[in-house]
């Protein structure tokens, strides 16, 4: 599977089109080069807190299971680098205001901000965010990038930021440093993991 086609299937994992911006960023092959542990993480794009507000977020939607979470395989550094190095301006500044907006609603739903919530209430949070988001979607398919509503585009970085990341193409997928034979129509057996993108 080629990078096209793990956007494709990211995409199929949010029930919609990856936003343009995204799109460029990961087929110029954007990934994240320095590794740090989160306390000691400094985002090159966002403040201190909006990336580590970034980074649990990721972890409410990928938890840390049999698998690596998405702090594991550091998808808030994945997601500072695309919107810091990948995005326009103005689709930057778009992003900030959709992260500061997301920040608030939590802090006016719960009187805390997302990072002081239990695990409960920012599991429940970020459901309310992608129910709402979604129903804007289906209510306006043909919706631009500018009017995509922000919860999805930022769920897209973090899975794509996730499924294309070593550990997980390694260790979660199926993984063929050196491909062979393309087999399009190979049977699907349950229970066996998809194919790691080749990059």
């Amino acid at each position: 599977m080629d990078r096209r086609e793990a956007i494709k299937r990211t995409a199929l994992l949010t029930g919609f089109a990856i936003s343009s911006s995204t799109l460029a960023g990961l087929l110029q092959g954007c990934q994240p080069e320095a590794k740090s542990p989160l306390d000691s993480w400094a985002p090159s794009f966002f403040t201190k807190e909006e990336g580590v507000t970034i980074a649990e977020i990721g972890e409410v939607i990928l938890p840390r299971t049999d698998t690596p979470g998405a702090k594991d395989v550091f998808t808030h550094e994945f997601v500072d680098l695309m919107v810091g190095d990948c995005y326009k301006p103005e689709e930057q500044q778009r992003f900030r205001d959709g992260l500061a907006g997301l920040m608030a609603g939590c802090e006016q739903a719960n009187g805390q901000s997302f990072l002081d919530c239990s695990p409960e209430q920012q599991l429940a949070f970020l459901n309310e965010q992608d129910q709402a988001a979604r129903a804007i979607v289906d209510a306006n398919p043909d919706l631009d990038d500018e009017d995509f509503p922000f919860f999805l585009k930022l769920k897209q970085l973090i899975l794509l930021g996730y499924f294309t990341s070593e550990t997980v193409g390694k260790e979660v997928l199926v993984y063929d440093p050196v491909p062979g034979v393309d087999e399009a129509c190979r049977p699907y057996e349950a229970g066996t993991p998809d194919w790691a993108p080749n990059r």
